[in-house]
């Protein structure tokens, strides 16, 4: 049995908020905790997406190859999703996620979340309109850190 005390604070996750309690109880058992320290990388552009990850603690770099280097797409906090790609089955991460500071984690494996969503259409599609938020967003996180990249420097002015 989940606490309902638990089954209260994950509302304030974005991506669980339209999830009944009833939900809830499904997929949180599915869960598992997650600690990275600074510096480490939690997945890797291109790695098997195995979880889904809810962040709970800490900030992680978003980050793309760009160039041999890294790019960083967006800084994600507590309350934050990553890992997305997690529900597609055999798909690989999009963008490198990197602690940067420690980083706890809720994590729910791509196997077993898509399972679960099967067996409960309904909570696989409240989950899915929010994951397409969550794509969209870093769509635009993407867009935006490409234009930035590619911005022409501003002329000094004449005297």
């Amino acid at each position: 049995m989940i606490p309902e005390e638990f089954v209260e604070m994950t509302r304030a996750y974005r991506l669980l908020s339209e999830l009944d309690p009833s939900q809830l109880r499904k997929l949180l058992p599915l869960a598992q905790d997650k600690q990275f320290g600074v510096g480490q990388t939690i997945f890797k552009e291109g790695d098997k997406s195995s979880f889904l990850h809810l962040i709970v603690a800490g900030e992680v770099a978003l980050e793309m190859v760009a160039g041999g280097q890294n790019v960083r797409v967006q800084t994600l906090h507590p309350g934050d999703a990553m890992g997305w790609s997690a529900l597609n089955a055999d798909c690989h991460t999009h963008f490198q996620a990197r602690a940067l500071t420690p980083v706890s984690t809720v994590a729910f494996p791509s196997e077993r979340i898509r399972e679960a969503c099967d067996r409960d259409p309904a909570m696989g599609y409240a989950l899915m309109k929010r994951l397409l938020e969550l794509v969209t967003e870093r769509l635009d996180a993407t867009r935006m850190q490409v234009v930035n990249t590619h911005r022409e420097p501003e002329a000094a002015p004449r005297r």
